[in-house]
């Protein structure tokens, strides 16, 4: 393992190879999958794991696994296997949150630092990052109780009964369910600035300024006690569009698979079409297709 300042302590020691978004839902999504998985940005190519980075020690590495294995048995889990709807949460579950979000962000930084020019970011969109970054990382720490500034949300992509056509044609439910991205991203105009997790339907947003318009309804998680619910959330934000945008990059991403990757996939559907009627995949394209389009 190469050695290096670990980007949460900062101290310098062996770096581990850390997931970005946590290794429960690479797994699971494996786990439940017809086939390999495709990576989103290039479909004809088959991964094994999630992105990964160098940039946690191991006792950092340690101390984040903790708080997800109990996400993973208190939410993930029982939302994807027992079709639960309504959790109990607490201040562990807004410490996962944060994170998750802060090695997304914290990575996110350096991108926009090298390539501000290609990002359009300006300089008092990433000052404000910068500086949240610095916030959650002490919250991390446990240095700090709080994280001023900062919002955790949860949405719960749960199945859609209509939508409009143009919509139902982007796959809505295999996109979300089956699909697993993370990135930062920021509106100038709206002076809007978030963090985006998709695990598979489980929607995590992590604010850091968030405009005079935006309304949430039953989605934040608050540092403490709490619960929540996966039904009757209202997002009225830029967030909201990012699902739109997600929806838009994954059909563009598909329809540039090149026909020897189709024909690999068409032709494992043929040599075992029982189990594939079995599949959570098959299960998704099904509430796709069968979506009221209004």
């Amino acid at each position: 393992m190469p050695k290096g300042n670990c980007a949460l302590c900062h101290e310098f020691k062996e770096l581990e190879l850390s997931h970005i978004v946590p290794k429960f839902v690479i797994r699971y999504l494996k786990k439940t999958s017809f086939g390999a998985i495709r990576n989103m940005d290039n479909p004809n190519r088959i991964v094994q794991d999630g992105e990964k980075h160098y940039m946690l020690c191991g006792a950092c590495e340690d101390l984040f696994s903790a708080y997800e294995t109990k996400f993973a048995n208190k939410f993930f889990y029982p939302y994807m296997i027992d079709s639960k709807k309504e959790f109990n949460y607490d201040q562990e579950t807004y410490y996962f949150i944060t994170s998750v979000s802060w090695r997304s962000l914290y990575l996110d930084i350096l991108d926009f630092v090298k390539n501000h020019d290609a990002y359009g970011v300006d300089m008092n969109t990433l000052d404000n990052l910068i500086k949240k970054e610095k916030c959650m990382r002490e919250y991390l720490l446990k240095k700090n109780s709080e994280i001023d500034g900062v919002e955790n949300h949860i949405f719960f992509f749960d199945d859609l009964l209509d939508v409009e056509k143009s919509n139902a044609e982007l796959r809505p439910h295999a996109t979300f369910h089956r699909g697993i991205i993370i990135y930062t991203f920021f509106n100038k105009q709206l002076n809007s600035q978030a963090t985006i997790t998709n695990m598979m339907g489980i929607i995590l947003f992590t604010l850091y300024s968030k405009g005079p318009e935006e309304y949430w309804e039953n989605t934040e998680i608050h540092n403490g006690n709490g619960r929540i619910e996966a039904r009757n959330q209202i997002v009225q934000s830029v967030c909201g569009n990012e699902l739109t945008e997600i929806l838009d990059l994954a059909k563009q991403k598909l329809d540039n698979i090149s026909e020897n990757q189709m024909s690999k996939i068409v032709d494992k559907v043929k040599a075992d079409p029982d189990n594939f009627a079995k599949s959570k995949a098959y299960e998704d394209l099904m509430k796709d297709l069968n979506l009221d389009q209004s």
